[in-house]
């Protein structure tokens, strides 16, 4: 028992090793490095607005993680297709569709060493869509996401569950994580219901000016987790604040947020087209059982270990780790 348990710690200090000590920096940049990755994702049309700063963004990242007599090579941006394999310093990388929207992939990782035998092969995920295409792989890395991870799941986030809470009277706030998560909830609630985003989510939701003349009049405000303290929300009234995919941090934000506004329920829903537990077992068992190296934020990934567990899988937990988004 010992030396599986031995086994698993080497295993889990190579692919942290792989993760961030090599060339590429998937996790972490830092001055160190002479290569990191990025993800700009894939849309059916070009946006100029969102690509354009995530180009300085990029750009700007490169900039200060190189050295000056690095900056010459700065910088090449590779379109990569689903199962197609590239190589960035010693390793193997291939992108593999995550089911999310935008773009939204998987990271199949190994490591290019002479004579090796591409071992340990990880597939690199952040969150699964139910269309999530699995790969035969060692490890499987996982972020804990509430929809699999908790035992008690919030209910999904649906079109039916948002048309009574707008026909109860007033307006509903929907926390969502990330402009990907806005768009799932977008593309569920469909043309049901008037709908406005905050800034950063409305290049990623093209109809969402079609929906209604007056935004001020929407029934429905997409808003980032991490804003809930702009000044622009001031001048709206709420009668329902939706935290979708909420860790208690940012729960416990929302609340004090809503206790200085009379009237103001919050209530937790997970976002839709996420797996769940059903999904995420038969997405594992078509992976070839994998061990998994599991993520995140430190309550959920708790639960989700006893649950990856008593389905069989080997778990390493790694909860501190930084992660790159791969919407």
């Amino acid at each position: 028992m010992s030396e599986q348990l031995d086994s698993v710690a080497d295993e889990v200090l190579q692919i942290q090793s792989m993760l961030t000590r090599e060339r590429l920096a998937v996790d972490v940049c830092d001055g160190n490095r002479t290569a990191f990755l990025t993800h700009v994702g894939a849309a059916a049309r070009l946006i100029p607005g969102p690509w354009i700063a995530h180009r300085q963004l990029v750009m700007s990242l490169a900039l200060s993680n190189l050295a000056p007599q690095q900056r010459a090579s700065l910088a090449h941006a590779v379109i990569v297709e689903w199962g197609r394999e590239f190589g960035v310093g010693r390793l193997v990388l291939g992108a593999v569709a995550s089911g999310l929207p935008l773009g939204g992939s998987s990271l199949s990782m190994r490591p290019r060493t002479p004579g090796g035998d591409g071992r340990p092969h990880v597939l690199y995920t952040w969150a699964l869509g139910p269309r999530a295409t699995p790969m035969p792989c060692d490890w499987l890395l996982l972020r804990a996401q509430p929809g699999w991870a908790c035992d008690s799941p919030a209910r999904l986030l649906g079109a039916r569950g948002l048309e009574t809470l707008a026909q109860l009277g007033g307006n509903v706030l929907l926390l969502v994580p990330s402009a990907v998560a806005a768009r799932q909830v977008a593309d569920s609630v469909g043309r049901t219901l008037t709908l406005d985003a905050h800034p950063r989510f409305a290049p990623y939701l093209p109809e969402q000016d079609q929906r209604h003349e007056a935004q001020d009049d929407a029934s429905l405000l997409l808003w980032p987790h991490d804003a809930i303290g702009a000044t622009s929300l001031q001048r709206r009234t709420f009668s329902t604040a939706v935290l979708v995919a909420a860790p208690e941090v940012v729960r416990q934000e929302a609340m004090r947020w809503a206790s200085q506004r009379p009237g103001v329920e919050v209530v937790d829903a997970a976002c839709p087209s996420r797996m769940n537990r059903k999904a995420l077992m038969a997405y594992w068992r078509a992976c070839g059982r994998p061990k998994i190296l599991l993520r995140g934020d430190p309550e959920w990934a708790a639960e989700g270990r006893q649950w990856l567990e008593s389905i069989g899988a080997t778990v390493a937990a790694h909860s501190e780790a930084t992660q790159l988004g791969l919407f």
